[in-house]
């Protein structure tokens, strides 16, 4: 598992959300909208420093790439995301450091001084270059200071991760990979870092998102889950070495590990979690657990928490544990379009609706379909390539591994666990027995029931989870009422964040007792 926990990283980042497309970003603080033209205050001082401050607040700093080489050139522009227009009594200064992302912010190192001359910066971007050669590598912010003489127009954050010499091992790794076949999976593995790095650095995803849309997950304590370059790189060189040796050190692995696999529906590289017991002996067939994670979590989620009760439990049954990333933590497994009418929906609908450009925001203007924490992708989109992803990564894994279809089962909470009512009615055919939990889901008219027929279904929340609470019971009287074999479980005491630990040994159990005969 290669990633780091930013704790302290998340307080830092207050309003000031990442643009990561290399000429288009977000800033710090959000541009207050353009005022439409109205009579000037009689005071004329007043109207210039209304001036200053619609013109600070519209301007952005962009720069050429989130991930960079810090061996290599780099670049930045001063932007406007709106003309807002401003007279300055000269050429304006903007003053750029790099800033650690934890700790006092006190700047790391000055990267200079650079005089800004007039024009319309929102057409035309002023440029400077950026020397970050022998900076450690790491996370950290650029902070800019954009100044009219002794006043001070604008202050503006932006994150950046420098990993020295990234553009070299990516070619290294590609000539070398080049002429070795098959191995998809571990070239793939291999590949990661450097396909998370492009995928940043297009904008398709967010680095820094905050809470409510995280783009890589939160830990348990809430903290945004930081992907460790300098390890995955480590990781990789070993992948490439063990490759070149005639030794492939993903295929059908032991023990836990992130693997990876190449998406294509969304061009990119992306990561599962495989759990296997430690009983097994390399050929017997494996009972699995597949398990889909709620919102603001990730593959790695359910592995972690609560001091891994959820694989210990598994290693005591012999289960082999399975997760998805769903593609993002919101993904939630196409899950909103089943309760409404299917027809065209999803990465479909979003393709084929009347696109709007140049107005705020992103995307169209139709409802899910603009993109997520300013990213270039669709939420509708994401929505249909988060069920997408959960597919390939279980067709993958039975490819792989000997799994045994009379003992294959389906556990999901919260979103997962909206995720695992439509996931278990859909692929009915895969699961031995499926329990859901701490989920909101009714049994409207798209709820295929008859799909449940002979299979097992458990329900449960804690009853610290309100909201939660009468749709799971109405969800259990429903699936009892349609003839499903179901139960329900409810746990005092346990909230939402801690009935998926109160319930892991009845889950197991549960599972244990209902496979196929």
């Amino acid at each position: 598992m290669i990633r780091s926990s930013g704790a302290r990283f998340f307080a830092l980042l207050s309003a000031a959300a990442l643009g990561l497309s290399a000429l288009s970003a977000q800033t710090a603080p959000t541009p207050a909208p353009v005022q439409t033209a109205a009579p000037p205050p009689a005071d004329p001082g007043t109207a210039q420093s209304e001036l200053q401050k619609t013109f600070g607040q519209s301007l952005a700093l962009r720069t050429d790439r989130i991930v960079t080489d810090s061996t290599r050139p780099a670049f930045g522009w001063l932007a406007q995301t709106t003309p807002a227009p401003y007279v300055s009594h000269g050429a304006l200064q903007l003053r750029l450091a790099l800033v650690p992302w934890e700790g006092e912010p006190k700047p790391a190192r000055p990267l200079g001084a650079f005089t800004i001359y007039g024009g319309n910066l929102a057409n035309s971007p002023a440029p400077f270059p950026i020397d970050l050669q022998g900076i450690p590598d790491g996370y950290y912010r650029y902070m800019a200071e954009v100044w009219d003489g002794e006043r001070q127009l604008a202050k503006i954050e932006k994150w950046v991760v420098l990993v020295a010499g990234l553009d070299d091992r990516q070619a290294d790794a590609n000539r070398r990979l080049a002429k070795i076949s098959g191995h998809d999976s571990a070239k793939a593995s291999a590949l990661y870092p450097f396909d998370l790095a492009r995928v940043i650095n297009l904008g398709k995803r967010v680095y820094g998102s905050d809470n409510r849309n995280p783009e890589f997950g939160l830990s348990q304590a809430g903290a945004p889950q930081l992907y460790d370059f300098p390890a995955g790189l480590k990781r990789s060189g070993e992948i490439l070495a063990a490759l070149e040796a005639g030794r492939d050190p993903v295929w059908r692995t032991g023990g836990e590990t992130v693997r990876y696999y190449h998406m294509p529906e969304a061009d990119e590289i992306l990561p599962y979690h495989v759990f296997v017991p430690s009983t097994w002996d390399g050929k017997t067939v494996l009972p699995l657990v597949f398990i889909l994670h709620g919102n603001s979590r990730d593959q790695d989620f359910y592995f972690d928490r609560d001091d891994r009760i959820i694989p210990k439990t598994g290693e005591k049954h012999g289960f082999m544990l399975v997760a998805p990333m769903g593609y993002s933590p919101n993904g939630g497994y196409n899950y909103v379009p089943f309760n409404r009418e299917r027809g065209s929906r999803g990465a479909a609908a979003a393709m084929a609706a009347a696109q709007t450009f140049g107005a705020s925001g992103n995307g169209n203007g139709s409802s899910g379909a603009s993109g997520v924490n300013g990213s270039t992708t669709p939420q509708l989109v994401r929505s249909e390539w988060s069920e997408q992803d959960a597919v390939h990564v279980f067709n993958l894994i039975k490819e792989e591994y000997p799994i045994d279809p009379k003992r294959t089962f389906l556990f999901g909470y919260s979103a997962g666990g909206q995720g695992s009512h439509y996931f278990g009615q859909k692929y009915a055919e895969n699961w031995a027995a499926v329990a859901i939990g701490g989920s909101n889901a009714a049994p409207g008219p798209q709820y295929n029931f008859d799909r449940l027929k002979n299979i097992p279904v458990m329900v449960f929340m804690g009853l610290q989870d309100p909201p939660n609470i009468n749709p799971t019971r109405t969800m259990y009287q429903a699936l009892k009422q349609h003839g499903i074999d179901a139960a329900i479980k409810e746990y005092p005491g346990a909230t939402h964040d801690s009935a998926p630990s109160a319930a892991v040994a009845d889950v197991f159990d549960f599972f244990a007792a209902h496979g196929r005969k």
